[in-house]
């Protein structure tokens, strides 16, 4: 009897092989720590060859990064425009923190004992060219910029859900982007909506281009 089911083409069998193993990672991340993680436990847990993870990541560092990348939705939240990408930012973080399982709490601790983990977070939040956050934000004093969005986001994380400070843990999502969402927005684009930083006149059209690219994230 044939199939009426078409064959998996080779695109769509790399894209299955690839999101296996980053929900693979996430756990081994989550259960071990980074230390204790390896690319053979990763890939015994996705059912495939440990060279099919070192093809897809390169590296125990970079799949780190992407697995927390995947955890913490900042990629879902760029498409949009980046007039409110703060509250857009925030709210993505917090819907998908909030829901997550104690293994993904466990891997984000990872960066606050682990070198090479820390680096990988730095890097994939801060670095342009690696950073899709990074990426966007133009102007004056941009890469400070971006390391303070970082620094915030990141410092949000270790209160609420790693140290669990009450005045930070406790306040409920929704009023949490309220308040903090404008913060991020103001080192986002410092000068407000259409400007560009240290002025009050329209962006160039150059500059608009680059910061739309926010809405490229989603074809990802």
């Amino acid at each position: 009897m044939i199939s009426d089911t078409p064959p998996i083409g080779r695109a769509e069998r790399r894209a299955r092989t690839r999101a296996a193993i980053l929900t693979a990672a996430r756990t081994v991340f989550g259960d071990c720590g980074y230390q204790g993680t390896t690319i053979r436990a990763i890939a015994s847990r996705a059912g495939v060859d440990p060279a099919l993870v070192m093809q897809h990541f390169g590296s125990k560092e970079a799949l780190f990064v992407s697995a927390a990348e995947i955890e913490l939705g900042i990629d879902d939240a760029l498409p949009g425009p980046i007039d409110d990408l703060g509250e857009r930012l925030l709210g993505t973080l917090l819907e998908r923190l909030e829901s997550a399982p104690e293994a993904t709490v466990s891997m984000l601790r990872s960066m606050l004992t682990h070198d090479q983990a820390a680096e990988a977070v730095r890097a994939a939040m801060i670095d342009k060219g690696a950073s899709p956050l990074a990426d966007i934000i133009i102007g004056d004093d941009a890469e400070v910029r971006s390391g303070l969005v970082a620094s915030m986001i990141i410092g949000l994380i270790i209160t609420r859900y790693l140290l669990k400070i009450p005045a930070v843990a406790e306040v409920p999502a929704e009023r949490l982007t309220h308040l903090f969402g404008p913060c991020l927005q103001k080192l986002i684009t410092p000068a407000g909506p259409g400007t560009a930083p240290g002025n009050h006149e329209t962006r160039p059209e150059s500059d608009r281009q680059q910061g739309s690219r926010i809405n490229e994230r989603g074809a990802r």
